[in-house]
């Protein structure tokens, strides 16, 4: 699998910075990390470039690599680069920390180190509940800037591990905005800076300083850079799929299934062939036919899936009129509520399938799942100082159709959204819609996220609401 091409935006004798994209690992066990990128560089390669220092797997920005080459002409340092962080925090500072800035002094749970950790704050803009902040932090372990941001009541924008209740951005809005170092050769000290995204400063209604943001055409150069990352994703995600897929989805969609050999199954708005590929590799002697109407997906379910499993290009609102029948059993996964209207689905299902085949539809959680009307808050007992992780409805009854930012990340850095829509419906029109298509509901499970937070102040409530609160809602229906 190819790797994509590392941004590097410094070069030096024996150090190199690159800008990490949000997500992407320093280093670790997986292949797509930053490391592994570097090293696909022959430079890099050469010298055996190793990363120089760490920063949190979900943050962005700038991180500095340091030749592992034994050179009798350049002396290593000991020492890491200094790193300044911006971040985006929830609620605004008051006058004394506007003028000269705040320190963090407190220990941070899991660290081993002697002494507290000290982090440094200096507050570039606030406005809207909001704060864009510069971070200094000493000696830089991991969490640190999270775990001092949250005990002082300014939890990191989309840093929900740490009590965040805000995601103005769609992402963990932490970026490593310079690093600071001795060149090996020349002994000169460097600061590499990375523009932050232009969008945070959007939240707090601020104008940024000359070169501390993003311009919008800097996120549409480089076809051979990050670009890349998303067919690389795209083939990650389509092998395997994410965490809550394996863990979660496919389990319960292979048992809801219950799939047997020598029948054949429908998997409907197909995408990559997730799920009939976990299907069929769970029932030898099976076999399977998705449809999509990307063609571009289908290829690459193509190029991953085995012979038993046939693709067709097709609008799972037509299946009726695609040529398809005698299939024992079908699913849709993650796709209804993105589909309007579903009553061609559900009747198209029906036409497909023999007597007494079964349909099972995999869909967010209409009661808690509501884009744009459910919320996690959180409330805190004065009595205990407990806190309390819940989940906010404003509205659920109502059918309704939000456009949902599928590249939020790139759209806090300036890019242009790429959105589509996703249908809310209460359960009871799901329900109602299956029987109208002539199929008997006989089961209805809801399932939730099997995650777990980071030790922190607030895990233990995350992972209670984690377990009490479905993300899912898995519905089987017989045809009559």
């Amino acid at each position: 699998m190819k790797l994509p091409k590392p941004d590097i935006v410094h070069r030096g004798e024996g150090v190199l910075v690159a800008n990490k994209k949000p997500g992407m690992p320093v280093r670790g066990d997986g292949d797509l990390t930053l490391r592994n990128c570097v090293l696909e560089l022959a430079f890099a390669r050469k010298n055996r470039m190793r990363p120089w220092h760490e920063i949190d797997p979900l943050a962005s920005g700038a991180v500095a690599f340091i030749t592992g080459h034994e050179r009798d002409d350049l002396e290593v340092p000991d020492t890491k680069p200094e790193v300044t962080y911006l971040a985006l925090v929830e609620g605004e500072y008051g006058a004394d920390a506007i003028e000269g800035g705040t320190s963090i002094n407190a220990p941070i749970e899991g660290s081993t180190s002697r002494g507290n950790p000290v982090t440094h704050v200096r507050v570039i803009a606030q406005g809207n509940g909001a704060a864009l902040v510069q971070v200094r932090a000493r000696p830089d372990i991991p969490n640190q800037v999270r775990q001092h941001l949250a005990q002082t009541g300014h939890a990191i924008v989309g840093d929900t591990d740490f009590g965040a209740t805000r995601d103005d951005v769609g992402r963990f809005a932490l970026h490593s905005y310079e690093v600071r170092f001795r060149e090996l050769e020349t002994g000169k000290v460097e600061r590499v800076r990375v523009p932050a995204p232009r969008g945070w400063w959007d939240v707090v209604g601020a104008t940024p300083a000359s070169g501390m943001a993003t311009e919008i055409d800097d996120q549409r150069k480089d076809d051979e850079g990050w670009g890349e990352v998303a067919g690389w994703y795209d083939e990650l995600i389509s092998s395997r799929g994410s965490d809550h897929h394996e863990r979660v989805i496919l389990p319960g969609l292979e048992r809801l299934v219950g799939l047997q050999a020598g029948e054949k199954l429908l998997d409907i708005a197909c995408g990559q062939g997730v799920a009939a590929r976990h299907l069929i590799g769970a029932c030898p002697g099976a076999t399977a036919m998705g449809v999509d109407l990307s063609s571009e997906l289908i290829e690459r379910a193509k190029g991953q899936s085995p012979e038993s499993i046939d693709y067709q290009v097709g609008d799972a609102r037509e299946l009726g009129s695609l040529g398809l029948d005698g299939f024992d059993a079908a699913c849709c996964v993650m796709a209804l509520m993105n589909i309007d209207p579903i009553d061609g689905v559900l009747s198209g299902a029906h036409s497909v399938l023999k007597d007494s085949g079964r349909l099972v539809s995999v869909i967010l959680h209409p009661s808690f799942r509501n884009p744009g009307a459910t919320y996690w808050g959180w409330l805190r007992d004065e009595r205990t100082g407990r806190h309390t992780q819940y989940r906010r409805v404003d509205r659920y009854m109502s059918s309704h159709a939000n456009a949902i930012v599928m590249n939020p990340g790139a759209v806090s850095d300036g890019a242009e959204a790429v959105t589509t829509m996703t249908h809310h419906r209460p359960i009871g029109v799901y329900i109602q819609k299956l029987v109208q298509a002539g199929f008997v509901v006989d089961s209805i499970e809801e399932w939730v996220s099997d995650r777990k937070s980071e030790p922190g102040p607030r895990a233990a409530a995350e992972n209670l609401a984690r377990a009490e609160i479905p993300m899912f809602c898995a519905i089987r229906a017989i045809k009559r």
